[in-house]
């Protein structure tokens, strides 16, 4: 798809550093533009693609945040990720084409679709972009790595991480990194972190009353990121 007019493409997205076209030429963008899809805004509690569903391409988050699920046995909903723009979703569908987690929106979010039958064909066309699918597959394998470390470490330090993390993944993307949404509830923060609800509200507040952050509602602001970084090397 080729720019036209003030349409954002693979060439002037703000996100092409951390996104896709990374490491590409620029005759190599302009070849993935011809078939990367633009796709409609979606909004909060709407689903990119559900677990089990034939695969149908990868997703780029463009605008806004969404969290990647799934669910267990018992029909309890596990949060993997809260992804920001710029993000890739769906690689772990490549080898058996089904999607094995669920992708929702999080707030109003519009992305970008590198269509499944055209894989193949770009990439044999741009031997670069393969590369560039390993890479993110590989950060967000090594995210996962982190995320389960963390798991074992007491609530504060989970928080803090979290944190931290988002703030500093905005940042990256120049957005605000002192004040933010959370992008997840409390309950929904537990589920990430493995806390229960009572766990997650409780060290929040003790977050405040330090003066560590200031709440409102689901956005943070951090008022002392040092103290907030210093509880990660703490041994307690």
């Amino acid at each position: 798809m080729r720019a036209t007019g003030l349409e954002v493409t693979c060439k002037n997205c703000g996100f092409g550093s951390i996104c896709l076209p990374r490491g590409l030429t620029q005759k190599e963008i302009e070849q993935l533009e011809d078939v990367v899809q633009r796709r409609k805004v979606l909004h909060k509690g709407d689903f990119l693609f559900r677990s089990g569903e034939a695969f149908h391409g990868l997703i780029a988050i463009k605008s806004g945040m969404a969290k990647l699920i799934f669910q267990d046995e018992h029909g309890q909903e596990h949060i993997l990720a809260v992804l920001l723009p710029g993000e890739l979703v769906g690689l772990d569908a490549l080898s058996h084409y089904t999607y094995r987690c669920s992708a929702v929106a999080l707030d109003t979010l519009s992305y970008c679709e590198l269509p499944g039958k055209e894989i193949s064909r770009i990439c044999a066309k741009i031997p670069a972009l393969f590369q560039e699918m390993l890479r993110h597959a590989s950060d967000a394998i090594g995210t996962q790595r982190e995320q389960m470390l963390f798991i074992k470490r007491p609530a504060s330090q989970r928080l803090a991480a979290f944190i931290l993390d988002l703030s500093q993944r905005l940042e990256t993307r120049g957005f605000a990194g002192d004040e933010f949404s959370l992008g997840l509830s409390r309950q929904e923060l537990g589920s990430h972190l493995h806390l229960a609800l009572a766990t997650v509200s409780r060290t929040l507040k003790q977050f405040e009353r330090a003066g560590w952050i200031e709440l409102r509602s689901r956005s943070v602001k951090i008022l002392n990121r040092q103290a907030l970084a210093d509880l990660l090397t703490s041994q307690d």
